[in-house]
């Protein structure tokens, strides 16, 4: 059945009812509306005229829930009467065709053009009308009883549909209220997302153009307190809010006066419950779907309910699916950043490599002009020191006894600038070495070492070297280690002012390394100086002295780093050094 644009599924259902009596006998249609109303049919309102024109006018008007209709008729019969109206009104109400006589031709033709029954009019009684009529309208009844059913779940598959096609939270929400609305043919319906305290935003909403629109608001108090209150756990356990009039319905006066702003008279509420969420968790609340009435009060029908019932579900699974589908995004965009990134990575490690392979050619360049250089310092510039050294020693041998005392002065201060030189170079080949030879791994006892390089040094007599006789054995890069080591007591011996002084070392055992001090009780060195004599070339002595090329603690320092190591000094002047530096257990 088609309705039309002012008629509803509650008005045709409704056990009030239209009866069109269509008659030229005034004495007939009194007698039909006389069994009628004396009949057991509840709310009967009945109509009547006496022309097909009459008739047809009050059908497209307001088309009735059955029509009695008299063959013969003063403008028409029936049956053309029954063709004009279903050329402009479509599907017809039940028709119960009346004739004079019995005629079955026109009986079969009355049914073939939409008339339900036919009755004679001579011989019918009081009750075979009134139980044509009952028969007729309770068959109208369940007829559109099984098309509103049908046009609900069609329109609830349509819905469905719209639902699981929809990734989008907003389209779903919103698919969801305007087929709802038009599914229960009812004013607003609406999506109110929920907080733990009730309080919570209409995040989606149909509304008929006459009503206050409540999309967006915030509603902070729900105004469910005491007795009345609806927790969360009562919608967990399928509690439904159903008021036919709220006026009427003992809710608080906040509430009816929340609900009253918008207009509403009758209200059905759903929970939206979401479902196994995650293995083993609780389900909650999401939200609820609600139904407003605003015209009229409303009596919800059980399969108003049931609808409502089965659209929450939809909705509650397009939700989870909707979720799933954005942290699916979000993991998906996250992925691609990383990428992103590591791409970025890729192209800056492949500079940097770039970069270290052009970087490690210039240092093979560099070592190859350190290569030339030892070379040249080894024999170019040592072969004319020699010459000159040579020289000196003759002259002071040729011309012995007849040089002025002055000169001879003069070339011993030459020859002792030659051998200083010669040891700078010497100092500078082995600067230049460190780093760049293979040196193997041997397993050493750190007593034993240190006893070897003491006597190597050969302290005056009274010089007193104290280190435990029981250092561990390790294994490391002797060569190197004795080098720092002789290095570092050799500056203790030699530059302490006394020749009874003393120099004690110690070990300490650190998680990744071997802490070795060399302490000593020599003049000291002022805190300015601490780094600086680390560095190439200096020395706190005078350019005149044999001592020291200023190349030695350079050295050291360079052995040490190229290990892993580090190298430091605490001195002050006047209470001797501790020159303290770690060796890596792992070279």
């Amino acid at each position: 059945m088609n309705l039309t644009q002012t008629e509803s599924w509650d008005d045709v259902l409704s056990p009030r009812c239209t009866i069109l009596i269509v008659d030229d006998s005034e004495i007939h249609r009194d007698i039909y509306r006389q069994y009628l109303e004396f009949s057991s049919i509840d709310g009967c309102h009945i109509l009547d005229c006496e022309t097909a024109k009459d008739a047809l006018q009050i059908c497209l008007r307001d088309c009735p829930d059955l029509i009695l209709l008299d063959y013969l008729l003063p403008d028409a019969n029936g049956l053309e009467l029954l063709q004009d109206m279903t050329e402009q009104i479509g599907i017809l109400p039940p028709v119960i065709m009346l004739t004079g006589e019995g005629n079955e031709a026109v009986a079969v033709e009355a049914m073939k053009h939409g008339a339900r029954d036919y009755l004679v009019k001579g011989p019918f009684t009081f009750q075979q009308l009134v139980h044509t009529v009952t028969n007729a309208l309770t068959e109208r009844r369940l007829q559109l009883q099984i098309d509103k059913q049908h046009q609900q779940r069609e329109l609830f598959a349509s819905i469905a549909l719209k639902i699981s096609h929809s990734i989008e939270l907003a389209q779903i929400l919103q698919a969801t209220v305007e087929g709802t609305r038009q599914l229960l043919d009812c004013d607003r319906t609406l999506i109110y997302r929920l907080n733990s305290d009730l309080s919570g935003k209409i995040v989606a909403e149909s509304i008929l153009p006459e009503w206050t629109a409540a999309l967006g608001s915030q509603i902070e108090d729900n105004c469910f307190q005491g007795d009345l209150s609806v927790h969360l756990h009562k919608y967990l356990q399928g509690h439904k809010m159903v008021v036919a009039n709220i006026a009427s319905a003992n809710l608080t006066a906040c509430h009816v006066q929340m609900l009253s702003s918008f207009q509403v008279k009758a209200i059905l509420v759903v929970p939206i419950i979401l479902r196994d969420i995650l293995p083993g968790s609780e389900p909650k609340v999401w939200g609820l779907l609600i139904t407003h009435h605003c015209k009229t009060v409303h009596e919800w029908q059980p399969d108003e309910l049931t609808l409502l019932d089965e659209l929450s579900m939809q909705i509650a699974i397009a939700i989870q699916q909707a979720e799933l589908v954005s942290d699916l995004q979000a993991t998906i965009t996250k992925h691609q950043e990383i990428e992103h990134q590591l791409r970025d990575r890729v192209i800056e490690i492949e500079q940097i490599n770039l970069f270290l392979s052009r970087s490690t050619h210039l240092l093979e360049e560099r070592n190859q002009e350190l290569n030339d250089f030892s070379h040249i310092a080894s024999h170019d510039l040592q072969a004319p020191l020699r010459g000159i050294s040579n020289l000196t020693e003759w002259l002071l041998t040729d011309l012995e006894g007849q040089l002025p005392v002055e000169n001879q002065h003069q070339l011993q201060l030459i020859q002792s600038r030659v051998l200083q030189m010669n040891t700078l170079i010497n100092g500078l080949l082995q600067y230049a070495r460190v780093g760049r030879e293979n040196v193997d791994l041997i397993t050493v006892n750190l007593s034993e070492l240190l006893a070897e390089v003491v006597e190597m040094l050969e302290p005056p007599a009274e010089f007193q070297i104290q280190f435990p006789a029981d250092l561990p054995a390790i294994e490391t890069q002797v060569l190197l280690l004795k080098q720092v080591l002789t290095n570092l007591i050799g500056n203790a011996i030699k530059y302490n002012d006394r020749t009874n002084g003393k120099v004690e070392i110690f070990l300490a055992n650190q998680e990744s390394c071997w802490q070795f001090t060399i302490l000593d009780d020599g003049l000291g060195i002022a805190p300015e100086h601490h780094q600086k004599i680390f560095s190439v070339f200096q020395t706190l002595v005078g350019r005149d002295d044999l001592k020291g090329t200023g190349i030695g603690l350079a050295i050291v320092k360079k052995i040490v780093e190229s290990r892993g190591g580090s190298v430091w000094v605490e001195s002050a002047l006047g209470n001797g050094s501790a020159f303290s530096f770690t060796w890596p257990k792992t070279c």
